[in-house]
């Protein structure tokens, strides 16, 4: 009887060279290929955590900026609706009834919890805080900051090209500047898309991730309904003229395009991030 032997390799993050990868008939990895292993690995991480402090300082200070330079600026020449100023009694805090607003906090809160997985990932990768924030971390990527993120990117250019005084007036360029409207309209896919790119990241079950994206989604349109309906607060005024049946229309339309961001980004997390075949050290990627 013939014997037969077979080489083994282990299934490493698609990114890594092959030849790091690759053992002997025993299963063992040259030293030299552990040591390149290694210094990829380190070298991946650091990067990933150096993109990581760039886009949350970035937001940071789109934010800052954002809230305490010119919006005062919009509050004192009249250019924001004068019925939310009163409900707010004058204060910044106008800003959290925009979608673009809050997804710009989203982005914010996604980037720092995301320098706090790469620095408890690589002190403690196994352990339940590894686990845990790594969890959180992937899922509200999938549930909430792609779907919201997208959202808002493709339904303000959108709505811009056809009629730009519908969403973003052009008297606001005087003192809106364009890096800061990027920030906020644009900015937001491709920072995301290179976090795919570096992250590997582990989608939530599809039904999970789904019910989270409209269930924030939810949260949202109660909050505009009860200022337009108990308040006579209409953030985005066409809702206002809209009539039953394309009232209800529109948000199920909504809906539908918020399902679908949700499952474009699960793939193309999935294609950016390669193959979630990973050893379990890989796993916290």
């Amino acid at each position: 009887m013939q014997r037969r032997e077979e080489a083994v390799t282990i299934d490493l993050d698609e990114s890594i060279p092959s030849k790091a990868g690759t053992a002997d008939i025993n299963g063992h990895i040259p030293r030299s290929g552990n040591h390149r292993l290694t210094a990829w690995k380190v070298l991946l991480g650091l990067t990933r955590f150096v993109f990581h402090i760039a886009a949350f300082s970035f937001y940071l200070r789109a934010i800052w900026v954002d809230w305490t330079h010119y919006s005062p600026v919009l509050i004192d020449y009249e250019l924001v609706n004068e019925q939310i100023l009163v409900f707010f009694q004058g204060s910044i805090f106008y800003k959290v009834c925009y979608i673009s607003n809050i997804c710009e906090i989203l982005q914010l809160v996604y980037f720092f919890w995301s320098c706090i997985t790469d620095m408890v990932s690589a002190s403690a990768p196994h352990s339940s805080a590894g686990r845990a924030t790594v969890a959180f971390r992937d899922w509200f990527l999938a549930a909430i900051v792609f779907p919201i993120g997208s959202l808002v990117v493709i339904t303000f250019w959108a709505i811009y090209g056809m009629n730009r005084e519908l969403i973003f007036p052009a008297a606001l360029d005087e003192f809106f500047p364009a890096w800061l409207n990027h920030a906020l309209h644009t900015f937001v896919l491709p920072l995301l898309l290179i976090d795919m790119l570096l992250v590997k990241h582990k989608y939530p079950s599809r039904i999970s991730g789904i019910l989270g994206a409209v269930g924030f989604a939810l949260c949202y349109l109660v909050w505009i309904l009860y200022l337009g309906f108990a308040k006579d607060i209409w953030v985005y005024p066409f809702l206002k003229v809209l009539e039953g049946p394309y009232f209800i229309l529109f948000f199920a339309v909504m809906t539908v395009v918020l399902i679908i961001f949700y499952i474009i980004g699960e793939k193309l997390s999935s294609v950016l991030g390669g193959s979630e075949k990973k050893v379990s050290t890989a796993k916290f990627d």
